[in-house]
């Protein structure tokens, strides 16, 4: 069997692009968050008005008594920040330490040996920034490499302003910077990619075929070798020849296989793949563009017909056929 996090994986970086519920759901209530940060309603204010008291979006933690959409919005609130970045006007959205809005990462990630120090946590922007020298303080003195640290944060953010506007979030995954439920759900997906499955999903055979050629890519295909795995007791012998069947024996170094590549050999010139995964990604780049999807073709036909030909002696006893 497929892992559920493979099977849900967009087609185009390696997965069977079944839509994965729980993803999406985090995508759609994300959209809630970038509104409530970045405009202002009726249901905003209402919102702020029961649940911030005073504090920001980025402080507030989920609360027994919470309402259950509002309690959604808080547990997957971390996934949405650490796509964004704060652009600071007057400070008060954004947590001086936790949130992304100076370089390239929050600043707990830029300094953790002082973050780790830190007295009072989880401040906001506007806060810190209020008053010189900066409202921060530790919990032990600085000393060493900690008190250069300490001198070079304060020189990037010396120069910061605060204005009367209110601060606004960025989405880092799209150009103008504005949320969509779609670039959330691929950069989620994508702890999961594996290169070069997309040519399986363009090669225009029927679905079945890509899908069994998906499973031959990602090596599940139920081979006894696998069977065994899934404590299948059986016979472990391909059924063409003495050997035990595994996905690089019978298709590729089983002597039905062989005899099959050497055919294309003469055929065309065109050495055999060594497994799955070299047949379906870097093995057709040997081609020219205007023959390879007809090679893709006819591979996936010929590792259609072995599959069939396999089923055929195991499940309907049928004799193997000669080469011919």
């Amino acid at each position: 069997m497929v892992e559920w996090n493979i099977l849900s994986t967009p087609k185009s970086i390696g997965g069977l692009g079944i839509t994965d519920l729980e993803a999406q759901n985090t995508c759609l209530l994300s959209k809630w968050l970038f509104k409530l940060l970045n405009e202002e309603g009726t249901w905003q204010q209402l919102l702020k008005k029961k649940y911030l008291s005073g504090k920001t979006l980025t402080q507030v933690t989920k609360q027994p008594g919470d309402s259950q959409f509002w309690g959604g919005l808080l547990e997957i609130k971390e996934h949405f920040l650490q796509r964004g970045k704060f652009q600071i006007n007057n400070g008060k959205q954004a947590r001086f330490w936790e949130d992304w809005w100076l370089g390239s990462k929050p600043l707990m990630q830029q300094y953790p040996s002082l973050y780790n120090i830190v007295r009072r946590r989880n401040q906001t922007v506007a806060s810190a920034l209020g008053s010189i020298p900066l409202n921060i303080s530790f919990r032990r003195a600085l000393v060493g490499d900690k008190l250069g640290l300490w001198h070079e944060l304060v020189s990037k953010v010396m120069n910061i302003v605060l204005t009367d506007a209110n601060d606004s979030f960025k989405w880092t995954l799209t150009q103008n910077s504005v949320f969509t439920v779609k670039s959330m759900y691929r950069d989620l997906m994508l702890t999961n990619s594996i290169p070069c499955n997309s040519r399986v999903w363009k090669i225009k055979v029927p679905l079945k075929i890509k899908i069994f050629l998906w499973y031959l890519q990602k090596g599940v295909i139920l081979t006894k070798d696998n069977l065994l795995k899934r404590r299948w007791k059986g016979e472990s012998k391909c059924c063409f020849c003495p050997k035990d069947e595994t996905i690089q024996h019978l298709f590729f170094e089983c002597h039905v296989a062989k005899f099959v590549w050497s055919a294309i050999f003469f055929a065309f010139g065109v050495k055999a793949p060594t497994n799955a995964i070299n047949m379906l990604c870097s093995w057709p780049s040997g081609f020219p563009m205007k023959l390879r999807k007809q090679f893709l073709v006819g591979v996936a036909a010929m590792c259609w017909a072995i599959w069939l030909s396999r089923n055929d002696v195991v499940f309907n006893r049928k004799h193997p056929n000669s080469y011919m």
